[in-house]
Order: structure tokens, then sequence, then C-alpha cells
């Protein structure tokens, strides 16, 4: 029994190491991309007019109520979602759930197609107890093969064409950073009307399976926290931080979380605006790039760097900008993300063609400074040549493109019968020619030509930035005119 004491602490001590090194350094999820789902068929010999889909089918109703972009309304919602079979409108349903529902979106609140808010809820006390819907209680569920929440949103593709910028964004931003929304495929029926195929997307939120923060406690000062970056007015508690009343940075930034549902208090948040505060100072000083009392020590350096490489690759012009998010967990830094709403993408940005030969988070706020540091600028170099040979290889993301639209297939046909007049309305058009004058056509004038103008912007971006993402380097340059350097 002696003799075998050691072999057993070893064996003790290897699983202790193991659980810890689940609990400290937890391994990062595989992506489940939708397109690769195993199984599937297209629906075949249906009867005339009866509806059938290989994806999941999403029923929506809101009981005669209008929707509109301020006021919640109860609804309910059930998806049908046949594993491996096929879909049709009298299906069993997946699940059933009541929900509150709102459209959403900035832009896109002026497209025809809309898209929606929705947070589900149990209703069985509506009435009664409470006739305050912010009341009612939230309730999770697991859809379509993506982790329980309460929490979601109906993306519906409308200037993108393709159906595919940010599907392929968010996976590919899924397989690099810490955390990006998990996305599938579905087909939508609001009150007995078909509205065209939509992405299930998760929130960007506060929770174990997304953006993993601590839960609130309300007893101590200090607190995990989540900001966002928006216009003027579209964040729901904006801070008067040192970024914003020196001039430093531009727009918005408001508090995601803590949230008022989570019990936050006054404290917490002076806590996190003088957080933020400290961190921007240190950052917009003389002494920005010192290895102490610099930026280093307040924030997560590889987060911005892939951030920064996602949205330069992607041409997202608001990143950085706009729908900007940012959470910091205590005793750690700053971590960027995550990535949000690449619908502009790839030169689909509706009011002016953008140049494919810029970089365009340079002027960021934090970044205009962080690139003035040699040692970001290399780490980004070295970062983006990496992911090239991989991740981000133009033959790997043209075959996820062939692949969904292969996966797609008659869904594409389906919601061009509702949504295809939209390719003569000239969205895309230059508004204003002064600004920006068009070299070529972007409006595509059918599918085809829209997955065309995708990949051919993906492989000029790419070549663009294939050879010169080095000159990233002018920034970080010495010079007697520049301030911090």
């Amino acid at each position: 029994m002696k003799k075998l004491i050691p072999y057993i602490c070893v064996v003790v001590c290897g699983l202790i190491i193991a659980i810890g090194a689940e609990i400290f350094f937890p391994q990062k999820e595989t992506r489940i991309w939708h397109h690769e789902t195993e199984g599937l068929e297209y629906c075949e010999n249906t009867k005339q007019g009866e509806f059938c889909t290989h994806l999941p089918l999403v029923i929506i109703d809101t009981k005669g109520q209008e929707l509109d972009f301020v006021t919640e309304v109860l609804a309910s919602m059930k998806i049908i979602d046949q594993e491996g079979g096929h879909n049709h409108l009298d299906g069993e349903a997946s699940m059933e759930t009541d929900m509150l529902i709102k459209m959403r979106g900035n832009s896109s609140s002026r497209f025809d197609k809309k898209q929606y808010r929705l947070t589900f809820v149990d209703a069985s006390a509506y009435g009664k107890e409470t006739t305050n819907l912010q009341q009612l209680e939230h309730v999770s569920y697991k859809i379509m093969g993506m982790p329980s929440e309460s929490e979601w949103v109906l993306n519906g593709p409308f200037l993108d064409k393709t159906l595919i910028r940010n599907y392929l964004m968010y996976n590919l931003s899924g397989e690099i950073m810490e955390w990006a929304p998990n996305v599938r495929y579905c087909e939508v029926f609001l009150n007995g009307e078909y509205k065209g195929v939509y992405l299930m997307l998760e929130t960007v939120k506060a929770d174990k399976d997304r953006v993993n923060l601590a839960v609130l406690n309300g007893k101590n000062t200090g607190t995990d926290y989540m900001v966002a970056r928006e216009r003027a007015g579209d964040t729901s508690y904006p801070l008067d931080n040192f970024g914003t009343y020196a001039g430093k940075t531009y727009n918005e930034l408001g508090i995601v979380y803590p949230g008022a549902r989570s019990g936050r208090t006054a404290e917490q948040l002076e806590f996190i605006r003088q957080d933020i505060g400290a961190a921007e100072k240190m950052l917009y000083s003389l002494d920005y790039d010192d290895q102490k009392i610099g930026y280093k020590s307040a924030i997560d350096v590889d987060s911005f760097v892939d951030y920064f490489i996602l949205n330069e690759f992607a041409l997202n012009v608001d990143g950085g900008g706009l729908s900007t998010y940012m959470y910091k967990k205590v005793r750690s830094g700053f971590t960027m993300g995550p990535v949000w709403d690449f619908n502009n993408g790839f030169d689909n940005y509706e009011y002016y063609s953008l140049r494919e030969d810029e970089f365009y988070m340079i002027t960021k706020p934090w970044y205009v400074m962080l690139l003035r540091d040699e040692e970001f600028v290399e780490q980004i170099i070295n970062r983006y040549s990496l992911l090239r040979q991989g991740v981000l290889s133009e033959e790997r993301i043209d075959k996820i493109i062939d692949d969904t639209i292969g996966f797609l297939g008659p869904a594409i046909e389906r919601n061009d019968r509702i949504w295809g007049y939209s390719y003569q309305d000239g969205w895309l058009d230059n508004l204003d020619m002064k600004l920006q004058p068009l070299d070529y056509d972007r409006n595509p004038e059918n599918y085809e030509e829209a997955v065309e103008q995708l990949k051919s912007c993906i492989h000029r971006r790419g070549e663009f930035l294939d050879k010169n993402i080095h000159v990233l380097r002018q920034f970080c340059a010495e010079s007697k005119v520049k301030e911090w350097n």
C-alpha cells in the first residue's frame, strides 16, 4: 500500500491541476456553423400552397397589436425545428413561449424588412398579480442548438442581399475572440404573413454562456461591468467619463451591465465612471506606453488587437465608434468587444462607397492612442499575418460563402420573392457624390451579382491589408511634431 501512495498522490494532484485549469483557464468551445449541419435536405413534393422548409421555422403572433420601436408588446412565439427533418406551419413545435417583442435597429429602421428584439417571459400572471409588462419574469430556452437564454434578436438582412455578412463575421469572430454572438438561420412568419429569411442572434449580455461577468450582489462597490459606445442619446445610462469631457473620444459611452434589473447602486455607477476615467487618463497621457503606469496595465491587449483586425478586414466603418462594446472584470483589464453588427461591412454601407485601400479604425476612440505604441502595432501585424494563414484565409472564406449558399438553397428564392424588389431600388446609391464618387455600380441586380460583389470586396480588402498592414508603423514613428512620441 505504501508503494501506491506516491502514485495516488500523483493522480490526485493531476486531477486537482486539471480541475483548476478548467476553472481558471476554461477551454474555448468549438464554434458551430449552421451551414455545416448534417442530414438536412430541401423540401420536395409538397402540396401546392403548403409551406415547407429545412430551416427552423419561427411563428410569431402579436394578437392584433401593432409593433413599433418604442413599446414592447406581449406576443407568443413557437419554433418548429425538427432535427434533420422538414418544418411545416402545422408541425409540432420544438418550443413555445410568451414573449415581449418590439422593433429594433437604427439605420435599419427605415427598411421594409424589420428587425425585432425578443424577450421570453412567463405571462401566466399577466392581468392578475401585475399589469406592468416589465415586471414579468424572464424565462430561458435553448433554441436552435444555442445555449439557453431569454433575450434574442431576429436580424432580417435587407441591405445585405447575400444574407451572409453578419453570419460570416459573427462566426469568424467567435473563432478568434473570447466570445461573439451565436447565430442561426431561420424563416419567419409574423401574424400569418411570410417575412423571409432571418438570423436568430444571441444578444450581447452578461451571462455565463455569453459575456461571462460576475453576478451583481449589491454589497460591493467594485463590480464587473460592460459599456457600449453609441450615438448620443442611444445609451441607457450615459457616462460623463474623462474621455468625453476632455474631448479625447466621441459619441456616447453608456452602461450595459449592471442594468436597472440587476439592482445596481449609485456607488457602483460612480465606481464604473471613475474606473474608465482612470484607464483613459493612462492612455491619453505622455506615459501612455509605460509598462507599469501606461495602458498595458489597464487593458487586455489581445482583445483590442483582434477587434481591430476583424473590423478593418470587414470594412466595418462603425466598428470602434458605434455598436461598440467593452467590458471589465474586477481585478482584470478592459476587454474589447464583443463585436456587433456587420450589416454594413464589405462595402455595403448605404450612403457612400468605402475605399478598400484605407484604414478606418485608426481614428477610433482609444485606438488613436494605442496605434502610437510600437509594440501594439507589431502585435497587430503579426496577428493579422497568422490569421490570414488560417481563419481569415481567402480560400476558407470563399468556401464558407459557397457552402452557406448551398445550405440556404430554396430559402434564398423564397426570401427574394417578397424582398427582391429592393434590387431595383438603388439602396447602395451614393447619396453624396462630392463625398466619395463611385467608380462602379454597387447596386446588384440579382442574388448572383450580390454574392460576386461580396467576394470581390473580400478579395480586394484582403489583398490591400496583406500588402499594407505594415504601413500602420507610421503611426508610432518617432517625430518632433508628434505630441506623444
